[in-house]
């Protein structure tokens, strides 16, 4: 079971925060690992459905670049889930960190992590707001937001507290 703090706010390991940020890092690209995983699984054995290229979209928006080739397309896809992965780490490091810690953490990280999807998405104009697609959409967006949240956020807990 994860060490919780009786005192949320006030930092509550020995670690500098660099080490901290360090291993939000780690911990949000081993997350995003687990998402980019369960979305394959899911496609390939549930769902059926097609790659969506939402995130090199917007990945390509953001830089100003325009992608050459369905491998460059591919590429940039993964470079913003585990980018985004990675900075969403950092931020439930610093959670961890502050003693905000367990399920309940892991179950507010899962909106920030939404938040910084559909912000820089929808910031683009690339993505439409999430309330106008197919409720199975959401619901799968939801379930692979929520174990990168927890994969990230165990693991942190463990090497934070």
């Amino acid at each position: 079971m994860a060490h919780r703090s009786t005192t949320p706010g006030r930092v509550t390991s020995q670690l500098p925060l660099s080490t901290v940020l360090g291993l939000g890092l780690a911990s949000g690209l081993l997350g995003a690992s687990v998402m980019t995983l369960s979305q394959t699984t899911e496609q390939s054995l549930i769902t059926n459905r097609p790659n969506s290229y939402v995130p090199a979209r917007t990945l390509e928006r953001v830089l100003g670049i325009r992608a050459a080739s369905d491998s460059q397309l591919w590429g940039l896809n993964m470079a913003m889930h585990y980018g985004q992965g990675a900075v969403a780490g950092m931020i439930r490091a610093y959670m961890s960190w502050r003693g905000v810690r367990g399920p309940f953490a892991d179950l507010m990280f899962v909106g920030v992590r939404l938040f910084i999807d559909q912000s820089l998405e929808n910031w683009t104009g690339v993505g439409a707001l999430p309330w106008t697609w197919p409720v199975e959409e959401q619901i799968l967006d939801i379930v692979h937001k929520t174990l990168f949240a927890v994969a990230t956020g165990y693991v942190l807990d463990k090497w934070i507290a």
